[in-house]
């Protein structure tokens, strides 16, 4: 047993590990139904934090079941961290890691057997401090940005109490994936959260999900409509099901699905030019994505995963004017691809690749240093359908490679293992130092660290991809 005593209260753990020790669900702030979150401070007798709190409000999607996630354990009350630190006391403070989990602002939970800190704080030699925050209509309702908000006030608990755990409140990193790095960029973009943290990671950041204003209002009225009442305030009267149904239908029936329930770039809590100031903001910054990001859903999508060359160049047409020089430009650089696979390459790019190439070069312009990193290394599990898809290498950077579960997904042996030690150790580095170990990015030579089968530093890779792209993004401003 291991009690801490800190600002917000006393609190009790028993390690799960003889070198690490973890406190779960703890309670970092309460909040009514579509309020900004109030902080959290305990009184009275020491809190046991042997289980994870609640958590959020969501429907799961198929990754969050494949990972163990279920309905069963779901609340509106699920503002709820976790504190994984090592066990051993030293006399300097040490860094603190930040975890922001993904799911396309709809899913997630910081229980969710992957996002374990045990292995990371041990193997970083860090403080791991994992959150949940609120999801859909309770989370991105309108410009609310409550769960935005929700992630600031969890940096807040962690400026005031963390040194008690052994961490350095001065040198705290956020990290997150997909949702979680476009957050990571978002806060970078946040007034009220820059006091709070030193450096930032983003991994697949979702750049293309951020909504605006107008965007937010139609969101509003969309699900007014499809909730079956007249005004907001009607909402708060709703059954936590019946707002999740109306939620599912405003994704369903939209043009632009992706933004239906996002960080909304709002004049508020976030800046109107969010990424014109996440680029702007010189705290130490790396990014990268995974090479098929978009096979993670297409290749289990019956429309679109046995494709033909005609049916691709078809599939194309409903993504850009240029379908047939797309399938020509893809399949001289990736040839080994089939079709299904051409048609999530471009995906992949689009959605994910493209967005941060761009903020790697805005930053370069305003001088602010940045890292690029691109995940290829392809799992050998469902007959290698899923390549480096979307999500991959979250166990790789938790360390967690031999985890529970895992092996459903990234398989294992002595790769996966030399995987999870090359991206933990970068991600320590990271968090230690303010920069991993390959150079820093530059738009002439783009250096990008490339985690495979062997990891290595690559300059300019996929050159004429990251050109047209670059085009694109100059065509789309114009």
């Amino acid at each position: 047993m291991k009690t801490v005593v800190c600002a917000d209260g006393s609190f009790v753990a028993k390690s799960e590990d003889e070198d690490v020790v973890a406190f779960k669900g703890i309670r970092y702030a309460t909040a009514n139904r579509f309020e900004p979150p109030s902080a959290y401070r305990h009184s009275g007798e020491p809190i046991a934090t042997a289980d994870f709190g609640s958590s959020p409000m969501q429907t799961p999607g198929m990754l969050e079941l494949l990972l163990g996630l279920t309905e069963e354990n779901n609340d509106e009350d699920c503002l709820f961290l976790n504190v994984y630190t090592p066990a051993d006391k030293r006399t300097e403070p040490r860094p603190v890691l930040f975890w922001i989990y993904g799911g396309a602002f709809v899913n997630g939970s910081s229980s969710i057997a992957w996002y374990d800190g045990t292995n990371l704080s041990q193997s970083a030699d860090a403080v791991v401090v994992t959150i949940n925050y609120r999801l859909g209509v309770f989370g991105y309702l309108g410009t609310k940005n409550l769960g935005l908000q929700d992630q600031i006030c969890a940096l807040k608990w962690v400026n005031r109490n963390i040194e008690s755990f052994g961490g350095d409140p001065e040198n705290v990193t956020i990290f997150g994936e997909s949702a979680g790095g476009a957050s990571v960029v978002a806060l970078m973009a946040a007034p009220d959260a820059q006091p709070y943290f030193a450096k930032a990671w983003a991994m697949s950041p979702s750049i293309g999900q951020y909504s605006n204003i107008k965007r937010a209002k139609q969101q509003v009225d969309d699900l007014l409509m499809h909730a079956g009442v007249s005004f907001e305030e009607d909402l708060r009267h709703l059954s936590s099901s019946a707002l999740l149904k109306a939620q599912q239908k405003v994704i369903e029936f939209s043009a632009e699905p992706v933004s239906a329930f996002a960080p909304a770039q709002d004049g508020v809590v976030l800046p109107l030019d969010l990424l014109d100031v996440a680029a702007n903001n010189p705290k130490p910054f790396a990014i990268g994505t995974n090479k098929d990001e978009s096979r993670l859903w297409l290749m289990f999508d019956p429309n679109e995963n046995q494709l033909d060359e005609l049916g691709a160049i078809e599939a194309l047409k409903t993504r850009t004017a240029d379908a047939a020089d797309i399938w020509n430009l893809y399949k001289s650089i990736r040839p080994s691809y089939n079709p299904s696979q051409i048609v999530a390459a471009y995906d992949s790019d689009a959605n994910f690749r493209k967005h941060a190439w761009n903020l790697l070069k805005k930053r370069e312009e305003n001088a602010c240093l940045s890292w690029s990193y691109w995940f290829t290394w392809s799992s050998p599990t469902f007959d290698g359908l899923l390549g480096s898809c979307h999500a991959l290498d979250i166990p790789f950077f938790f360390a967690n490679d031999a985890i529970a579960g895992a092996e459903v997904i990234i398989g294992s042996g002595d790769t996966q293992k030399m995987l999870s030690s090359v991206a933990s150790k970068s991600l320590a580095l990271f968090a230690r130092d303010g920069k991993p170990d390959w150079p820093q990015y530059n738009t002439n030579d783009r250096p990008t660290f490339v985690l495979d089968d062997e990891c290595r530093l690559e300059q300019q890779p996929d050159d004429e991809l990251h050109n047209y792209w670059m085009q694109v993004l100059v065509n789309e401003t114009n």
